[in-house]
């Protein structure tokens, strides 16, 4: 039986499932933390409603942004799929079944499909990151009136 796309980028370019873990705790550590300080913000700010979700919103993003921004620097040019699983672990872009990798202008190109998504919407930016902003928030806002 001929081995599946997946596996071959996985020889090709193999993940550590620690180093996975370890990469995903940090993501998780940033956006808690930020997500409690622009909660703290917003209760200073005192912020109400629409606004202070939408100022988490732009701070979230504003972070993410600078987090991916690193990863590129770091990854030189490759992304987060060097450093993140993407939508379907360890499958990469441009890659065909004979295990060819798709060669670019800058090289060898090893991206993995929705790794971006790890980066922007994982670490619990809609779960634990928005209880700890709702928490700051409220804590805050509350004591200073």
């Amino acid at each position: 039986m001929a081995p599946t796309k997946q596996e071959i980028s996985l020889l090709i370019n193999p993940l550590v499932p620690e180093a996975v873990q370890h990469n995903n705790r940090i993501l998780s550590s940033l956006h808690s933390l930020t997500s409690f300080l622009l909660g703290l913000t917003a209760g200073i700010l005192a912020l109400q409603s629409a606004a202070g979700f939408l100022f988490y919103f732009a701070g979230t993003v504003l972070v993410s942004g600078i987090f991916h921004l690193v990863l590129l620097y770091r990854s030189k040019g490759q992304g987060a799929g060097v450093y993140f699983p993407g939508s379907t672990p360890g499958e990469i872009e441009g890659i065909d079944m004979k295990g060819m990798i798709w060669h670019g202008e800058s090289g060898v190109q090893r991206v993995r499909k929705g790794a971006w998504r790890d980066v922007w919407f994982g670490g619990g930016v809609f779960s634990e990151a928005l209880s700890g902003f709702v928490l700051g928030w409220a804590g805050v806002g509350g004591v200073l009136r």
